[in-house]
């Protein structure tokens, strides 16, 4: 028996083509590839942040902002547009990869995967979106040039010029295929010509006579260097966020908007707090920067913006990207010599002068002024507007506790407030004593840990002792006494619930009050919370569970639309009429609660509020959140009187509130403009004068 010999494979030697294309290629993506990895590198220097859990949420969440464009499409002409080139985008990339194969293999086609059927709807698909996304480059052109809208007014020439350069090169894509498509058709070389409407209707335009093989190779090759620039260009631009925003809807948060990250101030190996350097940000809002589209939908909404303040959201996330940009090289650099940061002496020795400098530099006030980072009202309208899902607000917090705890700075006003907090634990420096004793003589019950109450109404330092808000804690409690609700309240033991310290920075007094207000709702056995102001619905709801206090948190807003169609109360005197609705930013965007305050209104009216051009989602701040009730508005135009603009051209009588800080904003935005006419009155007001028994 013979042994045969293996048959021997022959393989084919590789054209010119395909060498050409393996080259071109592994340049072009080895370069991207080191770009690309030094800001990822880059990025994983910031702090950590848990953003992987919560899977089917987050694959809701990218469905809806990324495949659906759900935000961008509020504002549909600009929605729809970017709607068309980005899925164009999407589908156009599937016709790279074959021109990427056709290079590889040597002038083969997709064919031969997808049948000739298959292949025939695929390259329709290309034809038909090379035209589509043509024509919206065009038509976003024409709004950038002719348009101009109003968010984009404030872009640099750098972002005009960068922009106009991105959609050039897409309209080069565009024409490159269409036109390469369109020699082969000529040269009746192709076909699968019927398939190809738009290429066909341009191959009319050539010569007559065959075209040169060379000039379907000029396109291709046009069409490739085009793609490969547009991919190496990206890291450099801002529109790396086409690369960028998908992970970062992806990584968005999705525990409550309005929870503020927890410190571990007993970790004794921590000496700072907070960011003062971008790389002490966490890296999801290192993240942010580089998503960040520059649309200017932020400053659209941002009550700060529009009032003409330094803080401008866009230019917050501008100027971190380029802060970040700055400091990567030298925290790389850093990192290879195995530094552990922040650096010590011995590790800056190993960077040069200029670098040091660099490394030097503060977020505060390096990139940002005081008034940027002080500005803020923590409403999340940046936050609700951004359809990239960028966190602007964690950021501005994270900023703010690093010049409290580490720095001891902050404004005038809010050491003041500091200082009252922990005298007497209210914002005043009101007599803890005197705190709710009103209510008693009204009759309302103290809490007890073993009385058949239904829940605790824990009512705030405003409903305690500002005594405009303490008739709104009248008209609830004559409410919850009419409809046979048995609750109490705790007088002087009730506490600040610590919501307004945190977000003015100064963590370590927030928790103080937040530990002190557990150990007496603990003490008496609270599991349930009925509240006025959105502020402690929003911190005993969401940021309390972070410090081991879990309760069911209700707003009056709510309970009283119940009380109401459960029929608890009857209302029969219906004075009210013409109203509208202000929404509150911690109740409405922060807790999406926008609909018990508008039924409460319609119930008591008979008709739907009216609807000013902010509102729910869109509302307008009032200007108190986020420790502004606190501080002094010094720049640009007030806040509340720019709201009280809109409640005035709403024709409304009365404008209506769910909220202590809205209340007296809105009480003083309409008085500045002598228009006191207009009565600024709680949901729970209209209610208990419409009460059909005039006693409890």
């Amino acid at each position: 028996m013979s042994l045969q010999a293996p048959p021997q494979f022959k393989v084919k030697p590789m054209g010119l083509l395909q060498i050409s294309t393996v080259i071109v290629l592994s340049v072009a993506f080895l370069a991207f590839a080191s770009s690309f990895g030094d800001i990822v590198r880059g990025l994983a220097m910031g702090k950590p942040k848990n953003r992987w859990g919560h899977f089917a949420e987050r694959i809701a969440i990218f469905i809806r902002n990324v495949f659906n464009h759900e935000k961008l499409l509020r504002q549909p002409i600009p929605g729809i547009i970017h709607f068309i080139i980005f899925w164009g985008f999407v589908i156009l990339t599937l016709g790279t990869f074959e021109w990427f194969y056709h290079g590889l293999s040597g002038g083969g086609d997709f064919e031969r995967f997808l049948g000739a059927t298959g292949y025939g709807y695929f390259v329709f698909s290309q034809d038909f979106f090379n035209a589509f996304v043509f024509v919206g480059v065009a038509f976003a052109l024409y709004r950038r040039i002719f348009v101009k809208p109003k968010r984009m007014a404030d872009n640099s020439w750098k972002s005009s010029a960068d922009a106009y350069f991105i959609l050039s090169m897409i309209w080069g894509l565009n024409l490159t295929n269409l036109l390469a498509n369109a020699v082969h058709i000529h040269n009746g070389v192709d076909a699968f010509a019927t398939w190809k409407p738009v290429a066909n209707w341009l191959a009319g335009f050539f010569p007559e006579g065959e075209l040169s093989a060379n000039v379907f190779y000029t396109f291709w090759w046009a069409h490739l260097a085009i793609v490969l620039g547009f991919l190496n260009y990206l890291p450099f631009s801002k529109h790396f966020h086409v690369m960028m925003a998908a992970p970062n809807v992806w990584f968005a948060k999705t525990e409550p908007r309005g929870r503020l990250s927890k410190l571990n101030l007993e970790d004794e190996t921590v000496v700072k707090f907070g960011a003062e350097k971008a790389e002490e940000l966490s890296w999801k809002n290192m993240l942010d920067s580089y998503a960040c589209t520059e649309c200017g939908r932020c400053n659209e909404f941002c009550p700060t913006a529009t009032t003409h303040k330094a803080l401008r959201p866009k230019s917050l996330m501008i100027n971190l990207r380029a802060t970040v940009t700055e400091r990567k090289p030298i925290l790389l650099k850093l990192a290879g010599h195995g530094v552990v940061l922040p650096a010590d002496d011995a590790a800056l020795a190993k960077l040069s002068d200029s670098e040091r400098a660099i490394y030097a530099k503060d977020l505060v006030p390096d990139t940002y002024s005081d008034e940027v980072v002080w500005d803020c009202t923590t409403c999340g309208a940046c936050v609700e507007a951004c359809p990239v899902m960028i966190d602007h607000v964690d950021s501005i917090v994270e900023m703010r506790r690093a010049l409290v705890l580490n720095k001891g700075s902050n404004p005038e006003e809010a050491t003041n407030a500091f200082r009252n907090w922990e005298s007497s634990s209210n914002p005043w420096g009101f007599n803890e004593g005197s705190r709710q004793e009103w209510l008693f003589e009204k009759g309302v019950p103290k809490y007890e840990a073993d009385a058949d109450f239904e829940f605790l109404y824990y009512i705030g330092c405003a409903g305690s002792f500002d005594d405009r808000n303490k008739k709104v804690v009248d008209s609830i409690v004559r409410i919850l006494q009419v409809a046979g609700v048995k609750f109490g309240i705790l007088g002087k033991e009730e506490k600040c619930n610590g919501e307004t310290a945190r977000r003015l920075g100064n963590e370590y007094l927030g928790q103080q009050m937040i530990m002190a207000n557990k150990e007496t709702l603990s003490r008496y056995n609270v599991r349930k919370i009925l509240t006025s102001c959105p502020h402690c619905f929003n911190t005993l709801k969401n940021e309390y569970p972070d410090f081991g206090g879990h309760y069911e948190v209700i707003h009056h807003a709510e309970y009283i639309r119940d009380l109401l169609k459960e029929g608890r109360i009857k209302i029969d005197d219906r004075k009210i009429s013409n109203v509208t609705y202000h929404d509150s930013c911690y109740l409405g965007r922060y807790n999406d609660i926008y609909e018990a305050p508008r039924e409460i209104i319609e119930e008591i009216t008979n008709a739907k509020p009216i609807e000013m051009q902010r509102s729910k989602k869109q509302g307008f701040c009032c200007g108190a959140g986020g420790g502004r009730m606190w501080l002094e508005e010094k720049t640009g135009t007030r806040i509340n009187q720019n709201r009280a603009d809109e409640v005035i051209e709403s024709k409304a009588g009365t404008v209506c509130v769910a909220c202590p800080f809205c209340m007296t904003m809105m009480s003083d935005g309409l008085k500045s403009k002598q228009r006191e006419d207009i009565q600024v009155r709680d949901v729970s007001e209209i209610v208990a004068e419409a009460l059909s028994s005039p006693q409890p």
